[in-house]
């Protein structure tokens, strides 16, 4: 093995140094803070959100961020991030198909999600569904028919249906009146 002189190995590396170019500054990360845009194009997040909250939370619950999916998922209906108080509905639901009180139920799962919040089990795992919520989740108004709607029709097929509902006599109405 030869070995190069060092002086060799300098006058390269100044070379080199002087043909690089200078360094690029990193590029921004590219996650975008989430968007919340509870309005969709049948059914405004908001309005359930505050009727539900007056109705079947006596409006204990703090305001959260709400958002439709920005894409159509098969099989989730919902998500609710606890610690960050976000809830987000699949976009499937924002549908004139879909029964205004089925996103009722979806939103009012979700709700109660960040109302009871997360438990732990006997065994040290988180529970979220616990015999508490399931209670609270079937004491609400429309929740057998939505299930049954669910089981019956989802998902759903072909384009989704943006025809904007009439809000005079509605599923969130009937709601308000139970509470007024």
């Amino acid at each position: 093995m030869s070995r190069i002189p060092s002086l060799l190995i300098l006058e390269q590396l100044d070379l080199f140094a002087r043909d690089a170019p200078p360094p690029q500054p990193p590029p921004p990360p590219m996650s975008r803070p989430p968007q919340h845009k509870p309005r969709g194009d049948v059914y405004d997040l908001e309005r359930f959100f505050d009727v539900l909250n007056r109705t079947a939370f006596k409006n204990e619950l703090a305001s959260c961020a709400m958002r439709w999916s920005r894409n159509r998922w098969y099989l989730t209906l919902g998500l609710c991030d606890v610690k960050r108080r976000v809830i987000t509905l699949n976009r499937s639901l924002d549908d004139a198909r879909v029964p205004e009180m089925v996103v009722a139920a979806v939103l009012h799962h979700e709700m109660l999600h960040l109302y009871l919040g997360v438990s732990e089990g006997p065994d040290g795992r988180q529970r979220c569904h616990t015999p508490q919520f399931r209670a609270a989740e079937k004491a609400f108004p429309s929740h057998a028919d939505s299930e049954k709607w669910i089981s019956e029709n989802w998902p759903l097929r072909g384009r989704p249906a943006k025809r904007v509902r009439s809000v005079e006599g509605s599923f969130l109405d009937y709601l308000a009146l139970m509470c007024p």
